[in-house]
């Protein structure tokens, strides 16, 4: 576990601190679809949220733990999120596009810290960790045979979904 923390760097531990000291609301694990498509074809995300809870402290928002399963080949609309979330890849590997407004500041496995900003690209892998600001506008895509399963903490707009498509045609794999 500590390794896992380490991975997360210094927001992340906040973030794990902040969702073991809240009182939670927890349930039982629900299984979504969420879809996410592409010009030519749906994919389906699972989307398991593990835990919520509207925290007194932050009134109108939504703190959750979820599980995204992201099956192969699958090109995930462009979009951004109603507030931060965080991610660790569990497992697989994600490719990871950043288009305006705004980086997303990465700890890899290793510890190494760097910013991804507009217009670039990176690879996330196994114990890589991420932070997305609200209103980022990014996509992902899993170019592998292989599911990609990302854990995610987020802090949203109670009343907004958690992926808002952006008005941008998401390239072709």
């Amino acid at each position: 576990m500590h390794s896992r923390l380490r991975a997360f760097g210094t927001i992340g531990f906040a973030i794990m601190a902040l969702l073991t000291s809240l009182p939670f609301a927890m349930g039982a694990a629900q299984d979504s679809a969420t879809p996410a498509a592409t010009p030519d074809a749906p994919v389906v995300v699972v989307r398991d949220v593990l835990s919520s809870t509207e925290p007194e402290s932050a009134p109108g928002e939504v703190l959750a733990l979820v599980e995204y399963t992201i099956p192969a080949g699958a090109v995930l609309i462009v979009h951004t999120h109603p507030g931060v979330q965080m991610a660790t890849v569990e497992a697989g590997t994600l490719t990871y596009h950043v288009i305006e407004n705004g980086s997303a500041p990465v700890t890899r496995a290793d510890g190494t810290e760097e910013i991804i900003g507009p217009g670039e690209n990176t690879t996330f892998q196994v114990g890589d960790s991420f932070v997305e600001p609200e209103g980022m506008v990014h996509y992902g895509e899993n170019l592998t045979d292989e599911p990609v399963v990302l854990m995610v903490a987020s802090l949203f707009a109670a009343d907004e979904p958690a992926a808002i498509p952006f008005d941008v045609a998401t390239p072709a794999a």
